[in-house]
């Protein structure tokens, strides 16, 4: 959870926009689509990883796209790297969000581009009127 938060609470600034909780979760993914399989695998490989995982699962609210992207990502890593087992998809979306806060703003933004166009939530439009109290 708290990666979740820290995830969202850092792509709001970035794009300054209230977002919903599946789209950080779309945004990350198209993020760590975007990079090479050795820089995933070199992520998987990382010791802390297993102490993020639970027996609880959590559903955010994502697009069906969500999925077909970080399943091609696992299956990417497993033909590049025969020898690396297919990690699970929620190791990769906890490896995928652990990068939100580490990602150039620009590539950030990019990537949240392309989560709106592939079905992420869009964010609500801004008003004048928000701010004044």
């Amino acid at each position: 959870m708290d990666i979740l938060i820290d995830s969202h609470c850092h792509l709001i600034r970035v794009t300054r926009s209230l977002i919903a909780w599946g789209t950080t979760l779309h945004v990350a993914i198209e993020y760590l689509n975007s990079l090479p399989t050795d820089k995933i695998v070199d992520q998987l490989k990382r010791q802390e990883l297993s102490c993020f995982g639970g027996a609880e699962e959590h559903h955010v609210g994502a697009s069906c796209q969500l999925r077909e992207i970080a399943t091609s990502i696992t299956e990417r890593v497993h033909e590049d790297l025969p020898g690396f087992r297919q990690p699970a998809l929620g190791t990769i979306y906890i490896v995928a969000l652990m990068q939100i806060t580490k990602a150039d703003h620009g590539a950030l933004l990019r990537a949240f581009d392309r989560a709106l166009q592939s079905g992420a939530r869009t964010p609500a439009p801004r008003d004048a009127n928000d701010l004044v109290g």
